[in-house]
Formats: structure tokens, C-alpha cells, sequence
């Protein structure tokens, strides 16, 4: 009796062990589609196809697309620009950049310093340099600095760190009267710097429509605040502890993805 007792406790446990083994930890950070494009209308763009956006309640009016430039769902990195460029490409770096020439730092447009070439003073992308405005239609645009900075007031959004079909990003959701729980979800896409992409899942930069704007560290009492013509304004996010939603700078050579808004009116 002993004997048979024994074996049932074994088995009993063996069992036990492979239920348990097979149960998962729920992931708290997955989302489901609905909640990274909720809210979501349908517009059609200058190339006649149909567009998502979502209207978070702000006071500037804009509608954020649900995905980036170049993806057809919001976890997707899309297509890489150069900064000032309004076609995709793989290869990013001074000697391919169109706004530049010779292969070095000679720049051609948007340049502030004769030192970066033949100074126009232009700090913000004309509209036939936003490939946002040449490829959906004039009711759409790269975001401006201050449209990255509303979205990140908490006044107007919270901002979530979480995953969507395995892919990390921020899920933006809106807490204005009337728009509660409209959201959308900005992936870690990367960055590309030459020919790679590199630092996708940890970082996400999308491209403004502004040159930067050196204010200095502070350390330097003869340094001038000045706009760079080399680099221009995008947005980073990283996850980290902290979780930093900064808009900062970058050269304006990487490969960096579009997040647009669209400014029209919906029917």
C-alpha cells in the first residue's frame, strides 16, 4: 500500500509541475491593436490611399497619424529620412545626403554659418522639403517642436511604456474632456546612421521640422546661442528607469522615421 501511495504522490507531483510550468506570467506591458489606435478616423491622402489618425483633444487642432511614414501598423518603424529629404533610403551619411554636396559638411539649404556653406538663414523645412506635405497632401506635415512638447504635457496625455505585437514603444493616451482614452502608439524604431539601423527597442528618435537651436552647457560665458545648421530638432525616446521623452537633436544625415499630423478637416 505504502508502495502504491508512494507512485500516485510522484505522479500526482509530475503533473502538478507541468501545469504550473506551462502557466506564464501575464505580460502587464502587452496592449492589444484597439488600444494603440483608439479613436482612430480614416482620411485619404495625396496618393489616394486611406490614412489613420487620431484626435487626442488638442489645442493646436492636430491629428496624429496612427502609424509612421512607410508602415501599415502603428508597431512598425516605417521608412528612415534624412532630415530636410522627402524620399526614403537605406544608406544614410553626408556623402549621400541630398541637401549637401562634395561628400563633406557643404550644406546647401538651411544653413545659418558660412562655415556649413552659403548661409540662407531658412531654420524651418519649406514645404517641398517636408516629405510628410509632398507625400500625403498639403493637410499634413512633420510635426513642429512645440507639436512633440503638447504631446507630452500632462495635462493633455499620458504616457505608457508597453508593447504592441512584441514591439516596445509609448502608447500617448489622452486625458482631455471629451477625448479620454483616444490614444496612439510611437514605437522605438531606431536610428540609422549609416547603412543599419541600430539601438531599435531602446530608442526611438522622430524627425521635427526645425533646425536646433544651441543654447550651450553653460559652461562657456563668451559662447553665442545660435542655430546648428548640421543637426535639427527630433524627438528621443528611451526606456529606461526614467523613461525620457525629450525633444533634443540629431544630424541632420541619420535615417530617422516621420511621425506626421495631419491638420485637415475630417468629412
Amino acid at each position: 500500500m505504502k508502495k502504491i501511495d508512494s507512485v500516485f504522490i510522484l505522479a500526482f507531483a509530475a503533473f502538478s509541475t507541468l501545469q504550473f510550468s506551462g502557466c506564464k506570467k501575464e505580460d502587464t506591458n502587452v496592449i492589444k491593436m484597439e488600444d494603440a489606435i483608439k479613436g482612430a478616423q480614416t482620411v485619404i491622402g495625396a496618393d489616394g490611399k486611406e490614412y489613420q489618425v487620431v484626435d487626442l483633444g488638442l489645442t493646436s487642432g492636430n491629428l496624429w497619424a496612427t502609424c509612421n511614414m512607410g508602415a501599415t501598423s502603428p508597431e512598425e518603424s516605417g521608412s528612415f529620412y534624412a532630415w530636410g529629404e522627402t524620399t526614403p533610403k537605406t544608406k544614410f551619411g553626408w556623402e549621400t545626403y541630398a541637401l549637401a554636396e562634395d561628400g563633406v559638411t557643404t550644406l546647401t539649404k538651411y544653413c545659418t554659418d558660412e562655415k556649413d556653406g552659403v548661409p540662407d538663414q531658412i531654420v524651418k523645412l519649406e514645404m517641398a522639403d517636408d516629405a510628410a506635405y509632398v507625400t500625403l497632401g498639403e493637410d499634413w506635415m512633420i510635426p513642429e517642436r512645440k507639436d512633440f512638447n503638447e504631446l507630452m504635457t500632462k495635462k493633455n496625455c499620458t504616457v505608457k511604456w508597453c508593447k504592441l505585437n512584441g514591439v516596445g514603444g509609448f502608447l500617448f493616451t489622452s486625458v482631455r474632456k471629451g477625448y479620454e482614452g483616444n490614444s496612439i502608439f510611437i514605437p522605438l524604431a531606431g536610428i540609422n546612421e549609416f547603412d543599419k539601423v541600430t539601438r531599435a527597442g531602446r530608442f526611438g528618435w522622430y524627425w521635427c521640422n526645425e533646425l536646433y537651436y544651441d543654447l550651450g552647457d553653460g559652461t562657456d560665458p563668451d559662447f553665442e546661442e545660435h542655430y546648428n545648421s548640421n543637426e535639427a530638432y527630433a524627438l528621443w525616446l528611451e526606456h529606461t528607469d526614467l523613461d525620457n521623452h525629450l525633444v533634443k537633436s540629431r544630424p541632420r544625415r541619420a535615417g530617422i522615421p516621420i511621425r506626421p499630423v495631419f491638420k485637415g478637416t475630417i468629412f
